[in-house]
């Protein structure tokens, strides 16, 4: 296979290392540890960052994680018990679920520091078993900014958070909130590279709740961020930074894909190639189930191999009966062949925790591309953990 001119030294290995076995999820450690290190300017005295770890939970990337961040958060029980795991007695751990009961709060009380409830029911009924947790409510601003209402957390009849309103018309009390809480929580956005949409949530909840802000202790501004460059990175510090001074409280923000989504590729190989009256179908050893986000975003998946305008055009399908588990067309440089491998890049959220075995296809092992350039198998699945889901 001629080399691409798209793969540089470092990603080399996807190509052509022979030890790497298709279809595979690759974490580029390097690239994490580069957006880590953006990132890192925001910390500092009442600014915390955090780790999403629905984004990506695969334990080494979570240990490789836990030494640039102040803590994970976490949406299930069972996201607590590896992030606890994981961490030890370093960082704080924090969940809000809108699915949390009463059966789960052991759990959440023994793994986490900062819970917040999703509902006002759900905080009457789980408080007496929050023990020594900082309890907060998680809001939702009524305010939207995704077109696509399956994604926006703060669409009408929102099931995420108590309305901005609603909580406003409580009764203020001495504390400013209902007895034992005290924080608040929000996450309403989606991979927005705007900050001016922050800036827009945050005025609302600070003069809507201007009664209340004053007795707060921490607010915690949730994830669905994409600011990974400089100067967004610095407006982000600047707009945490205020907050806490203004109000003397610390302030949590929660990147999950904006520390991963970029450090991740699918390598997968041409296993058959067939012309259909006019266009050629490369057919792929992996599937559309193994990328998720294909279907649910109906998104184009990056291909690192692609060339705007080249004058082979082949269209990627995945290897499930489904007709429609096809990736897109794509240009091509150079010809692909059987035993060919093509990159999908931009990948690292959410592709191990959503894929699936759909007709029997085996999941994707997992490699992770070190600093210095190897790749390490960290796990590889086969027909027992197949079988073990029927």
């Amino acid at each position: 296979m001629s080399l691409p001119r798209q793969v540089d030294g470092r990603l080399l290995p996807l190509w052509q290392d022979e030890a790497l076995v298709t279809p595979a999820f690759v974490y580029d450690e390097p690239a994490v540890l580069e957006k880590l290190a953006l990132l890192a300017e925001i910390r500092g005295d009442h600014c915390r960052l955090l780790y999403s770890i629905k984004a990506a939970a695969c334990a080494s990337l979570l240990r490789l994680i836990a030494e640039h961040v102040d803590g994970f958060s976490a949406s299930s029980p069972f996201e607590c018990r590896l992030a606890r795991e994981i961490l030890g007695d370093r960082g704080s751990l924090h969940l809000t679920s809108p699915g949390l009961t009463t059966g789960d709060m052991p759990q959440v009380a023994a793994s986490c520091d900062y819970l917040s409830f999703n509902s006002l029911p759900q905080w009457e009924r789980c408080r007496p078993y929050a023990g020594n947790l900082s309890c907060g409510l998680r809001i939702n601003p009524q305010l939207s900014f995704i077109a696509d209402e399956r994604y926006d957390p703060c669409r009408p009849f929102s099931k995420l958070g108590v309305p901005l309103r609603q909580l406003a018309a409580l009764p203020v009390r001495r504390s400013g909130l209902p007895d034992g809480l005290r924080g608040i929580h929000i996450h309403t956005n989606c991979g927005s590279e705007n900050i001016g949409e922050l800036e827009r949530t945050i005025q609302r909840l600070t003069t809507t709740l201007k009664a209340i802000m004053p007795r707060l202790e921490w607010v915690n501004l949730g994830g669905g961020y994409l600011f990974t460059q400089p100067a967004q990175v610095r407006s982000l510090g600047q707009l945490m930074s205020g907050l806490a001074q203004k109000y003397g409280v610390d302030v949590f923000i929660e990147p999950g894909k904006a520390i991963v989504g970029a450090a991740g590729y699918l390598v997968a190989t041409v296993v058959d190639m067939f012309d259909t009256g006019g266009l050629t179908i490369a057919l792929l050893d992996t599937s559309v189930n193994h990328l998720p986000e294909v279907f649910e975003y109906q998104s184009r998946p990056v291909v690192l191999q692609e060339v705007p305008g080249g004058k082979h055009v082949l269209r990627l399908a995945g290897a499930s009966c489904l007709s429609g588990d096809l990736f897109g067309d794509y240009a091509f440089e150079r010809p692909l062949d059987i035993g060919s491998r093509v990159i999908f890049a931009n990948v690292g959220a959410y592709m191990m925790v959503k894929a699936s075995m759909f007709n029997g296809i085996n999941l994707p092992a997992v490699y992770a591309l070190t600093t210095d350039g190897a790749l390490q198998l960290r796990k590889e699945y086969d027909y027992d953990h197949y079988r073990r889901t029927c």
